[in-house]
């Protein structure tokens, strides 16, 4: 069941027709309020992230905490260190208490899609390794099953990466394409292509992930699959919270 929560304007008008940007703000305030001192905290990438960070930094400050911080990205990493957030290499923790992330899509089972931003591989390692992952997205996320709005993102070797394309589409029912960004391959912070796959049915999303991760050259899938402990939704009528 969702716990939710509707927003009102000073005037008591109830809130609508939020933009995009709006919904993504709603969530963020339920998800820095589980922010606690000594923490370890995962934070993600996309834009959602870069409205939260600085969100973060006011509690840290506020509250007088001390927080560190582990990012999936560079670019969040950067955005972090720009809000004076002390941050931390991965291989320097054993543990993370929270990891806040966004998310491309979102099933009833809290299962995601995740990676439009290229960060997907680095989101794994952190998500998984959170005792506690918390996503936060728009209501425009939400899906009936995953591949249904957002294409899946594979990252995959540069070496082979037209060999293991068309493997993918081997599978059926994909059809793939490289990740172009200013009209060449998108590079990620591992260095490696990304191969985006549109699904043009519902597929079983752990058969899919078990095929593709074997696939020689394939670092990492988009499915982020039995992870999500919370997903916090930005709706046109408030916030809503689903729990796992």
């Amino acid at each position: 069941m969702y716990n939710e929560r509707e927003y009102n304007n000073r005037e008591g008008v109830p809130i609508t027709m939020l933009d995009t940007k709006q919904l993504k703000l709603l969530t963020t305030d339920d998800a820095v309020a589980q922010i606690k001192d000594e923490m370890i905290l995962g934070i993600g990438t996309g834009s959602t992230i870069e409205l939260l960070i600085p969100k973060i930094a006011d509690k840290i400050k506020r509250d007088h905490l001390t927080i560190k911080g582990v990012c999936t990205s560079n670019k969040t990493a950067i955005l972090a260190k720009e809000q004076q957030i002390d941050i931390v290499d991965i291989n320097d923790i054993t543990y993370i208490d929270l990891a806040i992330d966004g998310a491309d899509e979102v099933d009833p089972q809290l299962n995601l899609i995740k990676g439009g931003g290229g960060a997907l591989f680095r989101e794994k390692v952190i998500d998984e390794l959170a005792a506690r992952f918390v996503v936060l997205v728009d209501e425009q996320k939400v899906v009936n099953y995953l591949g249904e709005t957002f294409r899946l993102p594979v990252e995959v070797d540069k070496f082979n990466w037209q060999l293991i394309k068309a493997k993918i589409e081997d599978y059926g029912h994909i059809r793939t394409e490289l990740r172009i960004r200013d009209d060449v391959p998108f590079i990620t912070d591992n260095g490696n292509y990304i191969v985006d796959c549109e699904l043009t049915t519902e597929l079983d999303p752990y058969q899919l992930h078990e095929y593709l991760i074997h696939l020689t050259g394939v670092l990492e899938t988009g499915f982020f699959l039995d992870i999500a402990d919370q997903v916090i939704v930005g709706t046109q009528q408030g916030v809503k919270i689903k729990n796992k």
